[in-house]
């Protein structure tokens, strides 16, 4: 049987690696916005933006599940927190898939 410590370090560490691969779609953002010249019309910039503050988000995402993985480890495993940390960490997988999917197709079909 798989102990819910392991599982809570395995997403610790998860979080915190995709929270490195979100990073890199933000970087990749960012370089494209920055290739435009000076006085970028707002039509097309509002996608970088509207990427970036997605992007960004998700980060936060991640961070905060791995704060709630460390305080769920710190504080010898209250129950209640061992769900929360399930819960946060499946939307963190939705949502890390879909910034790099809308990043994806922002970035080489547009």
């Amino acid at each position: 049987m798989i102990e819910p410590k392991d599982v809570v370090i395995a997403i610790l560490g998860s979080s915190a690696a995709l929270a490195g691969f979100v990073l890199v779609f933000l970087g990749i953002v960012i370089a494209a916005y920055q290739s435009y010249s000076g006085g970028l019309p707002a039509p097309v910039a509002h996608p970088f933006r509207t990427a970036g503050t997605a992007l960004l988000g998700t980060f936060a995402l991640c961070l905060i599940t791995v704060a709630l993985s460390l305080l769920w480890l710190a504080g010898g495993g209250p129950p209640g927190l061992y769900g929360w940390t399930i819960g946060l960490f499946a939307v963190e997988l939705v949502a890390v898939f879909g910034s790099a999917a809308w990043t994806t197709r922002m970035v080489l079909w547009q």
